[in-house]
């Protein structure tokens, strides 16, 4: 999975993302991203992985969840 990250300040809605701002799964229809990312605004990122996927239950996305690997569980997470 990709996430998305704005590369600019960028307002969607009425929502506003800086820099480095990842967007939440589903914000956007698939156009909409591909026309944000031609103008250098948005960009796709495999290698960061989504917070918003990553804590699904705080962040609402219970669609697409991800699971922390066994390291991060034992050096992050609360047992």
């Amino acid at each position: 999975m990709h996430t998305l990250v704005a590369i600019q300040s960028i307002q969607i809605g009425s929502q506003l993302f800086r820099h480095g701002d990842e967007l939440p799964p589903g914000l956007l229809p698939s156009e909409a991203i591909d026309l944000h990312i031609d103008r250098r605004q948005l960009e796709e990122q495999a290698e960061r992985r989504s917070l918003y996927r990553l804590f699904p239950h705080f962040s609402g996305c219970l669609a697409t969840t991800e699971r922390l690997s066994a390291e991060e569980h034992a050096s992050c997470a609360l047992s």
